[in-house]
C-alpha cells in the first residue's frame, strides 16, 4: 500500500509512470519483479525511510533490468515533500555503491525524462556519463565500475575492487 501511495503521487507518476494513474496490481508486479531479481541476482528495489522518522515509506530506490536492453537501471522515487534535501542523491549513491561493490555489476544506467531537471541533476551528481537514448525520447547515462573506482580514488575512498572490469555495453 505504501509503495502504491508513493507511485501514485501525481508528481512522482508524472515521470515514472507516464503520468497515468498506477494500478495496485502494477506496483505489486514491480515488487514481485524486485523480489525475484533479489533472489536470482542479488539486487532489486529498496524502500526509503528516514532514520529518525516513524518508519513510513517516503520513496524507493534500487536496481532493475531495463526492458530488453540487458542493462541494469538505477531507479528512484521520492514523495515531493522530501524533494530538495539530497535524499534522492544519497539513496542513489548508496544503491550504486551496492551495485558495483556488493552485487558485482560492471555497469549501471539511469535515465530521466528531459523535463525532469531534478533527476538529471541527481544523475550528474552521481558522476554518470551520457550514453544516448536506450528508450525512445529518454536520455540515459551510465556509471561503470572502472569510473566508480576512479572516483573513489579521487575522493580518498577505499574500493573493494582489485581487477579492471570489461567495458560496459548493451
Amino acid at each position: 500500500d505504501a509503495a502504491h501511495r508513493v507511485s501514485n503521487d501525481p508528481l512522482v507518476r508524472r515521470h515514472l509512470w507516464d503520468d497515468e494513474p498506477v494500478a495496485k496490481a502494477a506496483v505489486e508486479g514491480v515488487i514481485s519483479r524486485s523480489l525475484k531479481t533479489f533472489a536470482e541476482e542479488g539486487f532489486g528495489l529498496f524502500g526509503m525511510r528516514l532514520r529518525a522518522g516513524d518508519g513510513e515509506l517516503i520513496g524507493y530506490c534500487g536496481l532493475l533490468h531495463l526492458g530488453v536492453t540487458g542493462r541494469v537501471e538505477l531507479l528512484y522515487a521520492l514523495l515531493p515533500e522530501w524533494w530538495g534535501r539530497g535524499l534522492a542523491t544519497e539513496a542513489a549513491r548508496a544503491c550504486l555503491r551496492f551495485a558495483l561493490e556488493e552485487a558485482g555489476l560492471e555497469c549501471v544506467v539511469a535515465g530521466a525524462d528531459p523535463p525532469n531537471a531534478a533527476s538529471l541533476r541527481v544523475i550528474e551528481k552521481l558522476g554518470m556519463t551520457p550514453v544516448g537514448e536506450l528508450l525512445t525520447g529518454v536520455p540515459y547515462f551510465e556509471l561503470t565500475r572502472e569510473s566508480f573506482r576512479a572516483s573513489e580514488r579521487r575522493n580518498g575512498g577505499e574500493s573493494l575492487f582489485v581487477r579492471r572490469p570489461p567495458p560496459c555495453g548493451p
